[in-house]
């Protein structure tokens, strides 16, 4: 898997934030090891999450109904600096957004060797993403993700990319 940060490196208030996400990212993983070492499925981390982008959609994103507003409400600093986030593609009907780093594979990196668990784990993530999208009557699909190791795959450098469709 590669994942590292290309930008912003040294800059303290990038630092402090990828510091305190790799935490976060600490925590998730610890959730879901001990959820599933209880003999939860990994569905319930995706309900979980799915329940956390219900919420992201009603107090962030509830309402809009462009592109451009759900861009500048998704753009945010964690996202443009932290994530070394993108706007690649943007049309009245679609939003691609590469990111190029991602400070949770950063920590479950320091946590696991299993590429493919990561992969997983990642996934859930990501539907608090498609539940907020799902929110907007939108679609939003991954084209490629960091954890499953695609680092290298969009434009030589970035590792996620977003798609979000009305």
């Amino acid at each position: 898997i590669v994942n590292e940060p290309k930008k912003y490196i040294g800059d303290y208030g990038v630092d402090s934030v990828r510091a305190a996400y790799e935490n976060r990212g600490k925590w998730y993983y610890y959730l879901v090891k001990e959820g599933l070492d209880q003999g939860l499925p990994l569905e319930f981390v995706r309900d979980a999450m799915r329940e956390a982008g219900k919420f992201q959609y009603e107090t962030r994103f509830k309402g809009m109904t462009e592109i451009d507003e759900c861009a500048g409400e998704f753009m945010t600093y964690g996202v443009e600096k932290v994530n070394e986030g993108e706007i690649v593609e943007k049309d009245e009907n679609h939003l691609k957004i590469d990111l190029g780093y991602c400070p949770l594979v950063k920590a479950w990196q320091g946590l696991t060797d299993d590429e493919e668990y990561m992969s997983r784990i990642c996934d859930c993530c990501m539907d608090m993403d498609r539940a907020m999208a799902e929110g907007l009557g939108w679609t939003m699909d991954l084209e490629h993700t960091i954890a499953a190791g695609d680092g290298n795959v969009i434009r030589g450098d970035i590792g996620v990319a977003l798609i979000l469709q009305v």
